[in-house]
């Protein structure tokens, strides 16, 4: 009965697994100078959390074709379940089965990740290393963002800052600053 055990359950019946906001986090910046250059690097840090990882939803599957990579582990045969806990289908599809299971521990996933959040490569003159230079500085940079995840504990390969929507794209930008 799967409505009594979703909207009846007691608070000492369901199990604890953990945060869904990161206990520890933040950033490690530095920069390195070598006669007119300049690289600077930023990575982010988020530990101690967990996240609940989308699955199988055999209701809007069958309204609706999204590919799901969990639908090719769910249970087919008697034995499935020694290797595999994603549920089976059964037709007619029983809409609490599926919220029972995509708010199972199944999902929980631990949501600790290190990310490279950007590069900054820059290269600068002053008026006093090239004196005829109209300008009392000029920088030319190069600046890269969102360029991925270092580590994460997840064995899914799973980015826990973009589970619903697609990640942010890596952006690389290039400029010039002037001091007149």
């Amino acid at each position: 009965d799967y409505g009594k055990i979703l909207y009846e359950s007691k608070l000492s019946e369901l199990q604890y697994i953990g945060p869904a906001l990161p206990t520890v986090y933040g950033n490690l910046r530095n920069d390195f100078s070598w006669k007119n250059f300049t690289l600077s690097l930023n990575i982010s840090y988020k530990l101690g959390y967990y996240f609940m990882k989308q699955s199988i939803n055999y209701g809007a599957l069958f309204y609706s074709w999204r590919n799901n990579n969990d639908y090719e582990k769910r249970w087919q045969n008697p034995g499935d379940e020694k290797h595999t806990q994603v549920p089976s289908l059964v037709y007619p599809n029983v809409f609490g089965r599926d919220q029972f299971y995509n708010n199972s521990e199944a999902l929980a996933e631990k949501g600790d990740n290190i990310r490279l959040q950007y590069i900054s490569l820059a290269y600068g003159l002053d008026k006093k290393q090239w004196k005829k230079m109209p300008l009392q500085h000029i920088q030319f940079y190069l600046y890269a963002n969102n360029l991925g995840i270092l580590w994460r504990a997840n064995k899914e390969g799973l980015d826990p800052d973009y589970l619903s929507i697609l990640p942010a794209p890596p952006t690389i930008a290039f400029g010039l600053r002037t001091n007149f």
